[in-house]
């Protein structure tokens, strides 16, 4: 008893300690919270420009808003601003988007994931989406275009170009007299040809119901992806399946697979019986046959990657093939320049990988179709799997998307009348010492962010950039072309897309070519 008094007395503490303790308590509680809060209000991306009205509830209403003004406002407040990062709410959700000058810091950051950004906005994890989830479709797609296409490139050019002939005829046709065809659509079915050509060899790529399903594919895929996001994502496992878009595209890469696994199967039987008979086993030079050998690495399923190619490169390089066209419609003296140019080539180097390098000023207009009439408003899209932490303080927040305004393209301080077309702009600049390499299509930088920049630039761009010039050339040399008729606009912004107006049709009548781009 008395040793617990003692201990007891010993242990109480004065009215001047208790109030230094509830002191150091407030103090540390009071730390904690506006650090917490720091944290929170630090972390949150900036203010969104286009916030939504007082009532609009769903956001639908800014959603419609941003796909009429997404131009003023992203440009609005980029030109001429502090270059602070910014955010706004595009038909995609809010994205964070940072000025150029943090193109270089950003570009190979190992937690900014395209692919990521790629599965969120396209909804890759649900059946008939697949090609665009990270680790099936788009993951083994982009390996094997920075691996294996590139390499391949250098044997592909004169097959491309017998395809170009092949397809130009069966859409076009001999007729001499004047004959009217949708650009787009003509341009679709070309594009579409001359890369299943590449991905899938010469037994598929003129099957109609492939291209058919590959040239659908995509649209689908974006409409059916836009459709799911209007829903919560509690909701969208079970949404889908009574979505008719989503039930669609599930039919459409059923098709797929029916169309490619016979050919796999007797790829598999030939090369069986070729080791039974002791003969070279052979070999395939195509997306099949590549993926095969990247399979080990990666998931794989042959109809997901190959509508997964279909879907990264058919419709943005058809997109540039018919804004080309567009511009050398507008710019007719071009034209001529251009066959001139292609006559010159193909007469040394015929179809050769030297030849395509050689078309300088057809690289020219290229680019400067890209600059003036660019795929996107915004570029190097990317999701951050974990906080960002940017050079001057800026913080990009775990799951949020940023981009960065395609805004460079129009600096009056890099480009000379930067709102003027000029066909060859490029081919002056290639001109200049050290400008050899910078001012060609394929080239990416900080002010051309055309085919984006760093690791995540687009990896097909190589084959692209063939494809249009091998067109352009039996285009331009076999066919006389003109606009039907005069429709305004040529080309809308909708949303952050550059869209050639769909309605627009040109007149094409066959013309005698001065060489033969036929012959091997």
């Amino acid at each position: 008893m008395f040793s617990l008094l003692s201990l007891s007395g010993r242990s109480s503490f004065t009215d001047v300690q208790v109030e230094q303790c509830m002191f150091i308590v407030i103090g540390l509680i009071t730390v904690t919270l506006a650090h917490a809060i720091w944290d929170k209000y630090s972390r949150k991306p900036p203010p969104v420009i286009n916030p939504p009205g007082l009532f609009d509830f769903t956001g639908m209403s800014r959603k419609r808003d941003f796909l009429e003004q997404s131009y003023d406002l992203i440009h609005g407040t980029t030109r001429g601003s502090s270059s602070r990062p910014f955010s706004v709410y595009s038909d995609f959700g809010p994205i964070m988007l940072l000025p150029t000058t943090f193109v270089d810091e950003i570009k190979n950051h190992p937690k900014l994931s395209l692919l990521k950004l790629i599965e969120e906005k396209f909804q890759g994890s649900h059946p008939g989406l697949e090609p665009y989830k990270a680790d099936l479709g788009v993951g083994i797609m982009r390996q094997i275009a920075k691996k294996q296409l590139t390499k391949f490139l250098n044997r592909v050019t004169l097959p491309l170009s017998l395809e170009a002939s092949f397809a130009i005829q069966t859409i076009l046709g001999d007729s001499s007299e004047w004959k009217e065809l949708n650009l787009k659509s003509m341009n679709l079915a070309l594009v579409c040809q001359l890369s299943s050509r590449v991905f899938l060899g010469e037994l598929l790529c003129r099957n109609e119901d492939w291209l058919q399903t590959t040239s659908e594919y995509p649209v689908n895929a974006l409409l059916a992806a836009s459709q799911l996001r209007i829903y919560p994502k509690l909701l969208r496992p079970i949404v889908h399946w009574f979505l008719p878009e989503c039930k669609l595209l599930r039919r459409q890469a059923a098709k797929a697979r029916s169309i490619i696994q016979p050919v796999i199967s007797q790829r598999q039987l030939e090369r069986r019986k070729a080791l039974e008979e002791g003969r070279p086993v052979p070999e395939y030079d195509d997306a099949i046959n590549w993926a095969e050998e990247e399979s080990k690495q990666y998931k794989y399923e042959p109809a997901t990657l190959q509508l997964s190619l279909a879907g990264a490169s058919i419709h943005t390089t058809a997109d540039l093939l018919s804004k080309t066209i567009l511009e050398l419609l507008a710019h007719p003296e071009l034209i001529q320049a251009l066959r001139n140019e292609a006559i010159e080539v193909l007469r040394v180097h015929g179809w050769t990988k030297t030849g395509l390098y050689n078309l300088k000023l057809m690289d020219s207009v290229l680019k400067e179709t890209q600059r003036v009439q660019p795929l996107g408003m915004v570029v190097m899209q990317r999701r951050a799997d974990a906080d960002v932490y940017l050079s001057d303080g800026t913080i990009i927040p775990k799951g949020v998307k940023c981009a960065v305004p395609n805004t460079s393209r129009l600096d009056s301080g890099v480009y000379e009348n930067p709102d003027k077309f000029d066909g060859y702009r490029f081919l002056k600049m290639r001109r200049n010492p050290g400008r050899e390499k910078s001012a060609q299509l394929v080239t990416t930088s900080v002010e051309s962010l055309g085919f984006g920049h760093g690791i995540h630039a687009c990896p097909g761009r190589f084959l692209a950039a063939d494809e249009i010039k091998i067109a352009l050339c039996h285009l331009l040399l076999k066919y006389d072309l003109k606009l039907s008729r005069d429709i305004s606009p040529k080309v809308a912004w909708i949303g952050l897309a550059l869209e050639v107006n769909p309605d627009i049709t040109i007149s094409l009548r066959r013309r005698k070519e001065e060489i033969d781009v036929d012959s091997p």
